[in-house]
């Protein structure tokens, strides 16, 4: 079988380089991005902006142009100048912006390989506001609408395996199963969730994302 393979940003460190690690010891083909160059085993490590066209195209070459996953983790921590429109700058471009390019760049590989995107975001901006870098709570909770929102632009494309409960007002086409909820659940029960408490799983095939006004235009009966 051919292995599985990803794309990861911001893989030289932290969460990035955990990820690309766990993905390599699950038998995972990986390419890394990142401005930083770090020895690495297991992966390539492709040295420049996780942003930048032509290094996330060089990476879903590198990768034969299958794609399974794509992961965005590259990002600029919380800091300041808070009133700095330079920094407002940066942090927009690394957490925000690079991760829009980097779907718009894969997103045909990962079309073809009915791939998954996974955005890292954060509390800060989800949930709560930045006293010393609301460039971060910014991009954070820009995070969260772009994820969304690519959740309803990949929904036609997604494989459907309708049952006979076809649902339109769902974006994924179709009511989920009872093993699909027990999937994430022995997840949440496992020690591989050691880190997640007092979370809000939902696992309802994208239909909260979708907005009255998008259904509306796609002739689409919410109120089922």
């Amino acid at each position: 079988m051919t292995a599985r393979a990803a794309i990861v940003t911001g893989a030289s460190a932290g969460i990035g380089r955990a990820t690309a690690d766990r993905l390599v010891a699950g038998g995972w083909r990986v390419v890394g991005i990142d401005r930083s160059a770090a020895a690495v085993e297991g992966f390539e490590l492709l040295v420049g902006d996780a942003g930048d066209a032509s290094v996330l195209g060089a990476a879903v070459e590198r990768l034969d142009g299958r794609l399974d996953a794509l992961v965005c983790s590259a990002g600029i921590p919380p800091s300041g100048p808070w009133d700095s429109r330079d920094h407002w700058d940066e942090v927009l471009a690394i957490d925000l912006t690079a991760p829009y390019e980097a779907l718009c760049i894969t997103w045909p590989a990962l079309v073809a390989g009915r791939g998954s995107a996974v955005l890292v975001g954060s509390i800060v901006g989800a949930v709560e506001g930045s006293l010393r870098s609301p460039a971060y709570a910014a991009a954070k909770a820009g995070i969260e609408g772009l994820a969304r929102s690519f959740a309803i632009i990949g929904a036609p494309v997604a494989e459907r395996l309708l049952p006979a409960d076809h649902r339109m007002d769902v974006p994924l086409g179709r009511m989920g199963n009872a093993e699909e909820v027990a999937a994430v659940i022995g997840f949440l029960a496992s020690p591989e969730a050691s880190y997640v408490t007092g979370a809000v799983w939902t696992a309802d095939g994208g239909r909260t994302v979708l907005s009255m006004a998008d259904a509306d235009r796609a002739g689409i009966d919410r109120r089922r």
